[in-house]
């Protein structure tokens, strides 16, 4: 990405970070606190968005460092913005995956991961979580890959107007930056020693509420330099979302060839490990697995009445079972489909008809079922042409590796197949 220098101050800030005791923040600690409530058996979470099970929250938020003080009995995981930002580094770490074989699906702890983790000194796990964070995280299901650089300018911008003895350090009401950044966003900036914040006693049911911010010289210096590394000039956010007949100020710098193909994050770590002597090694990311090979079950639903219980092998690709979905209901293949499924980081994958174009998903026919990860109670979303926005439930029901070959076909029918076209 852009090319950069670290001016004075900041090598003042970075050094000065660098001989504290411990990483800037809470997060190194509140990590590890939620990574021993784990255990060996995890804790449920939600089937469809797979965040904590409710009753679970207070107890988490009780966890932290600095417990956010929430006045609710029954909130959601947003509700507990520092937990929905640590549920967020768990997945995109690798440390904690959804574990689908029970009636109720858990997060439960990877163990190679851990053990990956655990070889880090408390340096090299603040910025393993902070590369999460700003590299994955902040782009997830973005099309366009924009989400990224968007996020990382709104915190420079926001943290910028935070300054200590600006006059801005109270919580303002409406805030646009606020808005655009959302609490998680917020919440992960405390924990991450980028911002200090008073929170307002809890009152009962309300959520956490915010007396007053102040950004670290830390986050300060952190932001401004990450947005350099993407591309992007320092400022001229807040003045273009206030007043919308102000010019776009960001320029992008030009790329040397040995940096175009880094990220922003790599980009600015490049210029940044210098100051931090404990940084010497990474997380890493999860090893890789042979693809399933067997014979897959699926029960495929259309509505409520309308069912077919099919097996495919797993060396078969998606396309594939788009094909055999679509002759079994009877349907003709002319229109365009998409699947959708959650992996088992609840990270959210899209499979494209390779027919599409302009598309930034994975092409059906590229992935099969085997390298797809996917393990028996796993639903899949099968959508076939998206005028008449017909949607299959495809609902994995078993694996058997005994059963590789043959092909594809129909174990069991139920409910009368609907016309295509009406």
């Amino acid at each position: 990405m852009a090319n950069f220098q670290l001016t004075d101050a900041d090598r003042a800030v970075f050094s000065a970070v660098a001989a504290a005791k411990a990483p800037p923040g809470t997060i190194v600690r509140d990590f590890e606190a939620l990574l021993s409530y784990l255990g060996a058996d995890g804790i449920p979470v939600s089937p469809k968005e797979c965040e904590f099970a409710i009753a679970r929250l207070p107890e988490l938020n009780s966890l932290l460092t600095y417990p956010a003080p929430i006045g609710l009995s029954r909130g959601r995981q947003a509700s507990y913005p520092h937990v929905d930002g640590l549920h967020l580094l768990l997945r995109f770490s690798r440390l904690g995956r959804i574990d689908r074989s029970r009636s109720t699906p858990r997060m439960v702890l990877d163990t190679a991961m851990l053990a990956k983790w655990q070889l880090l000194n408390p340096t090299e796990q603040y910025f393993s979580l902070l590369e999460r964070w700003w590299h994955l995280a902040d782009g997830e299901n973005d099309l366009w890959g924009s989400a990224a650089g968007r996020f990382a300018e709104y915190r420079y911008d926001f943290l910028k107007r935070k300054r200590p003895h600006s006059g801005a350090s109270k919580q303002e009401s409406p805030d646009p930056l606020s808005y655009l950044l959302g609490s998680r966003q917020i919440a992960l900036m405390q924990l991450f020693g980028l911002l200090d914040i008073e929170s307002e006693a809890a009152v009962v049911g309300r959520g956490w509420k915010i007396k007053r911010m102040a950004a670290t010289r830390w986050g300060l210096s952190a932001s401004a330099t990450y947005l350099k590394a993407s591309g992007y000039s320092t400022g001229a956010l807040l003045e273009r979302l206030l007043v919308p007949s102000v010019e776009n100020s960001a320029a992008t710098e030009e790329l040397s060839d040995a940096d175009a193909g880094l990220s922003p994050f790599y980009s600015w770590a490049k210029v940044v490990v210098p100051s931090f002597p404990a940084w010497r090694n990474i997380l890493g990311g999860v090893d890789a697995v042979e693809p399933f090979r067997g014979s897959m079950t699926f029960k495929v639903s259309l509505g409520q009445s309308v069912w077919r219980r099919i097996v495919v092998p797993a060396a078969s690709s998606f396309e594939d079972l788009a094909e055999f979905i679509l002759d079994t209901f009877e349907f003709d293949d002319e229109h365009l489909y998409q699947f959708r499924y959650q992996d088992e980081y609840a990270s959210l994958r899209m499979l494209a008809d390779p027919r599409c174009s302009d598309v930034y998903d994975d092409c059906a026919d590229e992935v099969t079922l085997g390298e797809a990860g996917l393990l028996p109670g796993q639903l899949v979303e099968f959508r076939y042409d998206f005028g008449d926005n017909w949607r299959f439930k495809v609902l994995l029901e078993k694996r058997d590796a005994s059963e590789g070959g043959g092909k594809p076909e129909v174990l069991a029918e139920h409910g009368k197949l609907p016309q295509q076209y009406r």
